[in-house]
């Protein structure tokens, strides 16, 4: 069940706060671009946008985040994104499509931001979620193996009909030709054991990205109050924590399905690690 500020921030980030009111009555929000957002789940869907909905002209479609689960609700795009207005976010899990890319930022002018972050935490945070989320289509078949490691198993190697980690990777990863890429690592601050100025360099570069003016004082603001438990699947927001959870075994098992990504994403050099 969400608590009170988890409805407060839901007003701020569906624009039914009054600082995002005003910001529609004085105009300010018609000049503010139409944003996607593109993430693999449990890869900083809801930092990236808080980050965004930080500031006043932005705010989320009334709309859940898009994907596989929803897929009929979008099945005409043109038709269903056409008429969101100016200021709005789209979120989404949206498995990389040439033509959808196309014609979002093309046909339509959408900015496109695509989250990545380090796929070995991805797997623990989706395992927590599976468990925690009330049905979630998995959540009997995990909670009943004996073990996390089990589970990170399964969801790694890709046993028992779920996805393995390397197709659930290859999903999204193309999005990066048509977006502008945000690594989590570099925007979740000292706060998630990552780095200030990082964060800071990543809010400054968004916006510039989507064209939307930021005084200085507004980038430390929107870097300082990025991280947030207010959203309802916020767990800990930390990087890096797959180095005290995966054993051996399951170190070699991700690098025997994705060793090879996780070079070309840029999260390791080689495969010792």
């Amino acid at each position: 069940m969400k608590k009170l500020p988890q409805y407060l921030f839901d007003l701020e980030r569906f624009g039914a706060s009054p600082a995002k009111i005003l910001a529609r009555l004085n105009g300010s929000a018609a000049n503010a671009p139409r944003i996607l957002t593109v993430t693999m789940p449990k890869s900083g869907t809801n930092l990236l946008q808080r980050i965004l909905v930080l500031h006043p002209a932005l705010s989320r479609a009334w709309l859940p985040t898009l994907g596989r689960r929803n897929a009929k609700k979008w099945s005409r795009p043109r038709e269903f994104f056409s008429p969101i207005s100016s200021g709005k976010i789209v979120s989404s899990h949206f498995d990389f499509d040439e033509n959808l890319a196309r014609l979002m930022s093309e046909d339509l002018g959408y900015k496109i931001l695509l989250m990545v972050r380090d796929p070995r935490d991805a797997v623990i945070s989706d395992i927590h979620y599976i468990l925690t989320w009330p049905g979630h289509p998995l959540k009997d078949q995990i909670s009943a193996l004996p073990d996390d490691k089990a589970r990170m198993l399964e969801l790694i190697e890709g046993r028992n009909g779920v996805r393995n980690i390397r197709d659930q990777i290859l999903r999204f990863s193309d999005w990066t030709k048509f977006a502008h890429t945000i690594r989590f690592e570099d925007a979740v601050g000292s706060g998630g054991g990552g780095s200030d100025s990082a964060q800071l360099s990543v809010v400054r570069d968004i916006f510039d990205y989507i064209d939307l003016p930021l005084t200085e004082a507004d980038a430390r603001s929107i870097a300082a109050n990025a991280r947030s438990g207010k959203t309802q699947t916020f767990r800990t927001g930390r990087i890096r924590n797959w180095e005290t959870l995966y054993d051996q075994d399951v170190k070699d098992a991700f690098r025997a399905v994705a060793g090879d990504l996780l070079i070309e994403l840029g999260y390791e050099t080689g495969t010792e690690w």
